[in-house]
């Protein structure tokens, strides 16, 4: 992943909602609308559906965080756009999920990041988040550039039809219906909340 400073860097004007809503909070450039979008707390939206709703729950995950600033990007001309990257979640990314996928023989469970693209370059603005995940994911089996903003059935369409391509990788989710597999996600979901709870138990406890 790169930084911020690779994105090109211009003076935010009203051009639209998203905008006018960055320039509501005292932000005059891109670079000063990511650095900010970032710093927000790492969590779950109660929509994933318009990446505006950040602003008024002060928080976002990678779907709005990153979709947030694609619909800027775009009210502007500039060629930087939201990407889903497939990658392999285990104990690497994020400890206690191999006690959720081993019993079903599985090394690996495929899961969505979203990321920002430019030229050939990816920006993930949840990195140094407290996300629950040991590292930042830079290695992803397939990315596909969407629109900033999607529907969670969206998104699951997408997640299921890239999940056939892993049978090249393991015959393995052959042997595993659909539901199973969102059901193990949904598990896997539900541990990455707790180890993000776990570090803010750290942080305040360091503090």
């Amino acid at each position: 992943m790169h930084p911020i400073i690779v994105l090109p860097n211009v003076t935010l004007k009203a051009h639209g909602p998203i905008s006018q809503a960055y320039l509501a909070q005292g932000l005059r450039t891109l670079h000063e609308a990511c650095q900010w979008t970032q710093d927000l707390p790492y969590g779950p939206n109660t929509s994933s559906e318009d990446s505006q709703i950040l602003f008024d729950e002060r928080k976002g995950n990678c779907t709005t965080k990153h979709g947030a600033i694609a619909r800027l990007a775009a009210e502007h001309n500039l060629p930087i756009y939201k990407n889903l990257g497939f990658y392999r979640l285990n104990d690497a990314i994020v400890t206690g999920v191999n006690d959720i996928i081993h019993p079903y023989s599985l090394d690996f469970i495929p899961q969505i990041h979203c990321f920002l693209a430019y030229e050939n370059c990816r920006v993930d603005l949840t990195a140094n988040n407290c996300n629950g995940k040991n590292r930042v994911i830079d290695d992803y089996d397939f990315v596909v550039p969407v629109a900033p903003d999607i529907s969670r059935q969206q998104q699951q369409a997408y997640y299921l039809e890239y999940l056939s391509r892993y049978v090249e990788i393991t015959h393995r989710f052959t042997m595993l219906s659909d539901a199973t597999i969102l059901g193990l996600l949904e598990a896997c979901d539900r541990q990455v909340h707790y180890q993000c709870s776990i570090f803010s138990s750290e942080l305040v406890t360091v503090g």
